[in-house]
């Protein structure tokens, strides 16, 4: 695998003896297929050959790539001498974080017509020579996802490949390609570790699956909690909004009320007949004080709906605007925090389509599903403000005709008082009509406020329904993280049975494993022992350690760590809750975190790893 125009075609060539037409021309994403072909030295290895990456709309070869890569025991990264690019560098730390061994082949790109062949054959060190920087790049990148290569080969593979395309195999030309160094490399890695490559490969195609769907779990159940949060803030801040509409509106038909009233107690003082008038006169004035409540409290009751409506969407577009990153629930940042980082280091979202993955798809529906659930603050417009506009209106309508009715009618002795007498019979009357527009007010307005009390009930029940799908979705990825335990465990005891380690193997308590870069196991006292003074090779590698003492699990951190590196190594600090650690060698900073987050998994302290 590589970039296109990097000689993997070549490469294939080379190690198999045959097939020299997939070898390009020179132009871009000259193969566009996966071809597999048995090596000349071997029938039981068989080198695939997969399209280029980062060619100018080959992003289905770059996929088309690393889902060969899935299905691989080891990965040759063919990579030109001359530079390594931005998109091969993205391809190269995907591979990292997919765990797969990575055998590093530096292939030269010097010209083999004239003098270009004579440097080849005669100064092979000028050929070869000065790709430090380059081969640094690539270990930089590759430590991004916490991996190193398991092997480093330099070869001109167009020349291997030109030495067997001749009648008679060019033996100079052969040799000075180098290309023999790469089929050793091979040969070591099949010899060593054949049987526990391919259990690796069968065990991490289902285990990177359920990874990939306990972290896009863990991310979905946090994503739902922060999204509920946010809603029932959002909830609350409007219906104290609201509610402070009503009281404010309330209490302005209510002075409305009162005004136009008090207007009227003096109603007495313009009446000069006395007569059969009267009656009609009085009526009259009601009327009037009736048309005018009603023009009133209906702009009051418009103004209150339009103000309702204005505050929805305002506080929507307030609310709509906070990050829901203020609300995540740090309590869950254990689940993913091995691979769920060195995704992130690798620049892979959730549900990677580049890795073949739907779980991330299937995640999207279930969130949209969950979070779409009909209603929300909106729907207040429909649930009540409609019934305000005219009710009150239309109530006290009624009640004034009935007090018009009741008072007015048939009470001739009315129409012979004089002023003082009507001012008596005036005030009452205005008391008990001001006490209906109250009343009126007062019970259109507490239809309303049911009307919101309703809506936040509603608006707290989605909340809670999103609180139990991520309650769900938390105790599956729990499920989940337990059942990889369990696989990294027996799969630690079946790469050591193996490697014929039997004992060895039965002793595996507990073991988290991050594919391609490491393996911790604790074993019993006597398996630990064994681990420590005859480290088993399994292809990954081991560090053992026991069962600590209650409280020394953080400093257990050391035992672990010992077995990762041949170099001076202190213990800066150690309590019950966490352990700092200090490797006196020049390893990346990003790999000494990938062990970091591996330990506090498996330890479940805090753990802090520093290099020099």
């Amino acid at each position: 695998m590589g970039r296109t125009m990097a000689g993997k075609s070549s490469v294939l060539t080379a190690l198999s003896g045959s097939h020299h037409d997939r070898i390009g021309d020179g132009r871009q994403r000259f193969s566009r297929d996966i071809f597999g072909a048995t090596t000349s030295v071997s029938e039981h290895i068989e080198v695939v050959d997969t399209p280029g990456v980062g060619a100018h709309g080959g992003a289905d070869d770059t996929e088309m790539a690393l889902g060969a890569a899935l299905g691989a025991d080891v990965i040759l990264w063919v990579n030109s001498s001359d530079s390594i690019q931005h998109e091969s560098a993205a391809a190269l730390r995907l591979l990292g974080v997919i765990g797969k061994p990575i055998i590093v082949v530096l292939n030269c790109r010097q010209a083999l017509e004239g003098v270009g062949r004579l440097n080849l054959l005669r100064f092979p060190d000028r050929v070869f020579g000065g790709k430090d920087g380059l081969l640094d790049e690539i270990r930089r990148h590759m430590a991004a996802s916490g991996v190193k290569p398991l092997d480093v080969v330099y070869v001109h593979a167009l020349a291997a490949a030109e030495a067997l395309a001749a009648d008679d195999v060019d033996d100079q030309l052969h040799a000075a390609s180098r290309i023999d160094d790469l089929t050793d490399a091979l040969l070591r890695e099949h010899d060593a570790h054949r049987e526990s490559r391919r259990a690796l490969r069968l065990v991490d195609q289902t285990r990177q699956e359920a990874e990939e769907l306990a972290r896009a779990l863990h991310s979905g159940s946090s994503t739902l909690r922060a999204q509920a949060e946010r809603d029932r803030g959002m909830a609350t801040d409007m219906h104290q909004r609201l509610h402070r509409l009503v009281r404010t509106t309330g209490e302005g038909m209510e002075s409305d009320v009162e005004a136009a009233v008090g207007r009227r107690r003096d109603w007495h003082l313009t009446v000069t007949d006395f007569g059969t008038t009267l009656q009609s006169d009085w009526a009259d004035a009601l009327t009037a004080l009736q048309d005018e409540l009603g023009r009133t409290l209906e702009l009051r009751l418009t103004a209150l709906a339009e103000e309702i409506k204005s505050t929805i969407d305002q506080t929507d577009a307030e609310w709509s605007n906070v990050s829901l990153d203020q609300f995540k629930l740090r309590g869950l940042s254990g689940f993913d925090a091995v691979w769920g980082n060195r995704l992130a280091r690798a620049g892979v979202g959730a549900g990677g389509s580049l890795l073949g993955f739907g779980g991330g798809a299937w995640l999207g529906a279930q969130i949209g599903g969950a979070i779409g659930l009909v209603g929300g603050p909106a729907a207040l417009l429909t649930a009540g403000v409609g019934v305000v506009v005219g009710g009150i209106v239309g109530l006290a309508a009624g009640r004034i005709k009935g007090l018009v009715d009741h008072i007015f009618l048939g009470k001739d002795g009315v129409l012979r008082k004089r002023r003082d007498e009507v001012a008596q019979q005036v005030g009452p009357i205005l008391d008990d009509l001001a006490q209906e527009y109250r009343t009126a007010i007062t019970a259109q307005l507490n239809d309303l406020r049911d009307a919101l009390a309703r809506e936040h009930e509603r608006s707290e029940e989605q909340a809670a329904a999103l609180e139990h799908v991520a309650s769900a979705w938390t105790t599956a990825c729990q499920n989940l993280r337990s059942l990889l335990r369990e696989i990294d465990r027996e799969t630690t005891s079946g790469l050591l049975r193996i490697n014929r380690r039997e004992r060895l193997a039965a002793s595996v308590i507990r073991a988290t494993r991050v594919p391609g870069v490491c393996i911790f196991a604790e074993f019993d006292e006597s398996g630990f022992w064994e681990s420590w003074l005859f480290p088993p090779d399994l292809g990954e590698p081991l560090a053992g350690g026991k069962t600590p003492a209650p409280g020394a699990e953080a400093a257990n951190a050391l035992a672990y760590a010992l077995s990762l590196v041949d170099a001076p190594m202190h213990l800066i600090r150690a309590d019950g809750e966490s352990a700092h650690l200090r490797i006196d060698a020049d390893i990346p900073s990003s790999i000494a975190q990938t062990w970091s987050e591996a330990l506090e998994v498996h330890i479940g302290r805090h753990i802090q790893i520093e290099t020099t």
